[in-house]
C-alpha cells in the first residue's frame, strides 16, 4: 500500500508543477497547455523519441495539459473539488497520457519509460524522508539506494495483487508483498539511527491506519 501511496502523491506533484508552468503565464488558456504540453514533451528528451513520436507524445501532452487546466480552473468554482478529490482526477488524466504514449513508443523505450518512473518516485521518498527524518548527506544516497529498489519490487507485487483472481493467489501475493515490505525495513534500520527509524515506523503506520479508514469507508459507501 506503501508504494502506491507515494505513487499518489508523485502524480500530486506532477500536477502541481504543470498548474505552476501554466500559470507562470498570462496568457490564454489554449497558449498555456500549449506551453505547459511543450515542458511536458521536453522531459522526455532522455527517450529520444524520433520526430513522429514526438508529434504524437505532444499531442497526448496537449490534451493532458488542455483538460489538467480545465480542471484547475473548475476547482476554483467548485469547493468539493479539492486535496484528495482533485488529485484522484488528475491522476485518471496523467494515467491516459501514460496509456497513450506506452502505446507508441519501442520495447527499450518503454524500459526507459518505466525506470525513469521509478527513479522519480525514489527520489520524492527520499526527499520526504529526508525532511522528515532528517538525513545526513551520507544516509541520502543509501537511502535512495533501498526506496529504488524497493519501489520496483513493491509495484510489481502489487501489480500482481490487482489482477490476481482466486484467494489463494491472492494471499500468495499478498505475502509476497509484505515480505518486500518487511525486507524494505530492515536495509531502512541497518542505516537510519534508532530515532530515525521510531519515526521511520510511526510514519508508516500512520499510513496504514489511512488507508484502512479509508476503505473502511468505501465499504460502507458501497452498502
Amino acid at each position: 500500500m506503501k508504494s502506491k501511496t507515494v505513487k499518489y502523491v508523485a502524480l500530486c506533484g506532477m500536477f502541481l508543477l504543470i498548474i505552476m508552468f501554466c500559470g507562470a503565464y498570462k496568457a490564454d488558456a489554449q497558449t498555456k497547455a500549449d506551453k505547459a504540453a511543450s515542458a511536458m514533451t521536453d522531459s522526455l528528451a532522455y527517450l529520444k523519441l524520433s520526430d513522429q513520436q514526438k508529434s504524437q507524445a505532444l499531442g497526448f501532452n496537449k490534451t493532458a495539459a488542455t483538460a489538467i487546466g480545465q480542471l484547475a480552473k473548475k476547482a476554483k468554482q467548485d469547493t468539493s473539488l479539492h486535496g484528495k478529490a482533485l488529485a484522484k482526477q488528475v491522476m485518471g488524466i496523467m494515467k491516459q497520457r501514460n496509456t497513450s504514449l506506452k502505446a507508441i513508443l519501442t520495447p527499450d523505450q518503454q524500459k526507459l519509460f518505466q525506470q525513469h518512473q521509478l527513479q522519480q518516485l525514489a527520489e520524492l521518498q527520499t526527499k520526504m524522508m529526508t525532511a522528515q527524518l532528517d538525513l545526513t548527506d551520507d544516509q541520502v544516497p543509501q537511502v535512495y539506494a533501498i526506496n529504488l529498489k524497493y519501489t520496483g519490487e513493491m509495484m510489481g507485487e502489487m501489480s500482481k495483487l490487482k489482477e490476481a483472481k482466486g484467494k489463494l493467489k491472492k494471499m500468495r501475493d499478498a505475502k509476497a508483498l509484505k515480505s518486500d515490505s518487511a525486507d524494505k525495513d530492515k536495509d531502512m534500520k541497518k542505516i537510519l539511527t534508532s530515532d530515525q527509524y521510531t519515526k521511520y515506523e510511526k510514519n508508516k503506520k500512520d499510513m496504514q491506519d489511512e488507508m484502512k479508514e479509508k476503505m473502511k469507508e468505501k465499504k460502507a459507501a458501497s452498502k
